[in-house]
């Protein structure tokens, strides 16, 4: 039987280092393994998918869910799963198919909402990692929030050097001066 295990939280919280060490132990099990990433995400070169600390693995670029039904495996490693299209169903019934799954995502926007289809997938999940960040701002342990450092972001911007990961004490103290330097700007 598959199952469907999912890695979340906010930016620099580990999300993808867990399927990149997922996908190494399901290759020291024999297993067959295929990464997969969206699309949109263009960074480090096209088709690889690499963690903070350099590790690097040759992905697959799809734009739908549906995408991964071309795709023979074992085991299905995605990453920033937040920006895939189309019905997660399609993740439940692989799964129900004897398909392994370990997903990466965001669960939240940098306002604080539902990330594309990751609360569908959370729904579905067999096992659900909510991980946290050190705090960019304050340094504690509890960063759940990724923060856009532009304040108000209307248009997605894939990449690390716009984000801030941070604790709820540290979100609210900067979006609530984001409000205010917005208003003194109308003003």
């Amino acid at each position: 039987m598959g199952d469907i295990n999912v890695y979340s939280g906010p930016m620099k919280c580990g999300k993808t280092q867990h399927i990149l060490n997922e996908y190494k132990r399901q290759l020291i099990a024999g297993k067959k393994v295929k990464m997969f990433k969206p699309t949109i995400d263009t960074r480090y070169a096209g088709n690889v998918v690499v963690s903070r600390n350099g590790i690097d693995i040759p992905a697959i670029s799809i734009s739908k869910i549906s995408d991964l039904e071309k795709y023979d495996a074992d085991v299905y490693c995605i990453d920033e799963f937040q920006f895939l299209k189309g019905n997660v169903k399609v993740i439940e019934q692989m799964a129900k198919n004897g398909k392994k799954f370990f997903i990466a995502g965001l669960n939240l926007t940098a306002e604080k909402k539902p990330f594309g289809k990751m609360p569908d997938l959370l729904c579905i999940a067999d096992n659900v990692n909510m991980l946290n960040a050190i705090c960019d701002n304050c340094k504690c342990e509890n960063a759940v929030y990724t923060y856009f450092k532009g304040g108000k972001n209307t248009e997605i911007v894939i990449g690390d050097r716009e984000y801030m990961a941070l604790c709820r004490h540290c979100y609210d103290s900067l979006t609530r001066q984001d409000s205010i330097n917005r208003n003194k700007v109308q003003a």
